[in-house]
């Protein structure tokens, strides 16, 4: 399918058309470009046969046309009637097929539908920093429901299009066609993307989307949905970075919340963003911020900013849990903080130099 056809906004309106088809915008065009030229001609034919000048007979063409039966302008003689008969009898088919038109594009939604994909369209083009979401089933939707919640832009990705009409979803990017084809995913911005999300029914359809993104650029972080146990080998090979399987998730969870209640409660008031009171952040420290050189201990993160670090990442090495206060900070390096949202806001603004 291609991809210009399968943008679409979630909504009733058709598909936008591709270069090669007949849009709304097209046929309207081509209704008011026959209308056009048989008012010129019109006008023409009065000025030759009535020896009128271009204001008069535009007027007498336009008059005729719409049968508006004002006087007759100029020389009437029997060239001019049988003219007039003609002009009425093709000038009114044009006119009636291209009101017609315009009705029905008005009326029936097409060019409303037709300008609001246009506009999805160019949010497309201007898109970068996102998440691309493969599948739209029931992960796929919930994954896609956390990026809104969190602010972050994204494009799903689905190949059924009876998908994608939840109002949840309303106005948001949906690109209808089959995410193992780099056509789509180059539509999806997988070039300034920020990761990929592939949440397809089979794990071969996530092995072979991961494949893909990976070949068109190696650097992507992609999260691959693992259905059965024993797949995530084939995933790592085909370059995931992070799987996960939705089965083993949800029994550990179940177990946790037997056997540690509270340690799971607390993990549920971390990551749920309707938690103001507490939240958890990754922030990446630039060059120019104050803490370049500084140690944990001469930073004071928890007395100047009332955020607690929780894990140190230098760049190139694995995560430091609970690092110690002789760990000192580089450019590069990734903080995960915890705290209140304006304790974490202010830790933000530290570490990217921008206070």
């Amino acid at each position: 399918m291609g991809w210009v056809a399968d943008v679409r906004v979630n909504s009733p309106f058709p598909k936008v058309p591709d270069q090669q088809s007949d849009g709304p915008l097209h046929r309207l065009r081509y209704a008011l470009a026959l209308l056009v030229a048989v008012i010129v001609a019109g006008s023409l034919g009065y000025h030759l046969l009535s020896k009128l000048d271009a204001l008069d007979s535009a007027y007498m063409a336009i008059t005729t046309l719409f049968t508006v039966g004002f006087r007759e302008l100029g020389e009437v003689n029997a060239r001019t009637k049988l003219f007039t008969i003609f002009y009425l009898i093709v000038g009114l088919g044009v006119a009636t097929y291209a009101i017609s038109n315009l009705t029905a594009l008005l009326l029936e939604g097409d060019l409303r539908g037709y300008l609001l994909e246009r506009r999805m369209l160019k949010r497309l083009d201007d898109l970068k920093d996102h998440v691309i979401v493969c599948g739209f089933g029931k992960m796929g939707f919930q994954a896609a429901w956390e990026l809104k919640k969190a602010g972050v832009p994204f494009v799903i990705i689905e190949q059924d299009e009876t998908k994608g009409r939840s109002p949840r979803f309303a106005g948001e990017l949906i690109l209808y066609g089959n995410a193992m084809d780099d056509m789509i995913l180059e539509r999806a911005g997988i070039r300034l993307a920020r990761g990929l999300i592939t949440a397809l029914t089979t794990d071969a359809d996530n092995v072979l989307v991961t494949l893909t993104a990976k070949q068109i650029r190696p650097n992507l972080p992609v999260v691959a949905r693992s259905a059965k146990l024993g797949t995530e080998r084939q995933l790592r090979a085909a370059g995931a970075d992070h799987i996960v399987s939705p089965y083993e998730i949800g029994g550990r969870r179940m177990a946790g919340l037997l056997l540690k209640p509270e340690v799971m409660n607390f993990f549920d008031i971390v990551l749920q963003q309707e938690q103001l009171e507490l939240g958890m952040e990754r922030i990446e420290i630039a060059p120019r911020s104050p803490l370049v050189g500084q140690t944990l201990r001469e930073a004071h993160l928890r007395h100047a900013t009332g955020s607690l670090l929780v894990g140190l990442v230098h760049p190139g090495a694995g995560l430091q849990f609970n690092p110690s206060g002789d760990e000192r900070f580089q450019a590069g390096d990734v903080l995960l903080i915890m705290g209140p949202a304006e304790a974490l806001e202010t830790l933000t603004r530290l570490a990217r130099a921008t206070a």
